[in-house]
């Protein structure tokens, strides 16, 4: 029975991964507040969401044209991962659970100094629901194509 909850919160927390590869990819700004950067002499940032502008159809990446794009916002949401996707005119708001609340996820966004300004690294951890209630955890880099994540 922990095997298979580990296997769960493993199979979903790649699936997040998943996701950040491809919706990332098509990225074309990334909300002004949620820049990184580098303050009083730190020598790392970290959030825990990132807004980003990319490709509504993440198959048909278009970097010149800006009217097929949505906003794309990676959380938390009553305790769980989630991907929302807003702000075209034309669409909706959509929610898409990416890891479950039962596993408690945690997500970070870092940079570091020395990192190349369109390089991040994203961490996502879990912890199960049986006892001894293992943690998972995962990190994991991303590159941007067109844009830069620090200020």
């Amino acid at each position: 029975m922990i095997n298979r909850e580990r296997y769960n919160m493993l199979s979903q927390i790649n699936y997040a991964f998943e996701d950040m590869a491809i919706r990332t990819k098509s990225a074309v700004r990334v909300d002004s507040s949620l820049l990184f950067s580098l303050t009083g002499g730190a020598i790392s940032d970290t959030k825990n969401k990132f807004k980003f502008f990319g490709e509504e159809d993440i198959y048909t990446i278009t970097p010149d044209n800006n009217n097929d794009n949505v906003w794309y916002e990676y959380r938390l949401q009553n305790g769980a991962l989630v991907i929302e996707n807003f702000g075209n005119t034309t669409h909706s708001r959509e929610t898409v659970t990416l890891v479950e609340a039962k596993y408690q996820p945690a997500i970070t966004f870092s940079w570091y100094d020395g990192y190349e300004p369109n390089f991040l690294t994203v961490t996502i951890t879990t912890r199960g629901t049986i006892p001894p209630r293992a943690q998972v955890s995962r990190t994991q880099g991303l590159r941007f194509w067109f844009i830069d994540i620090k200020k």
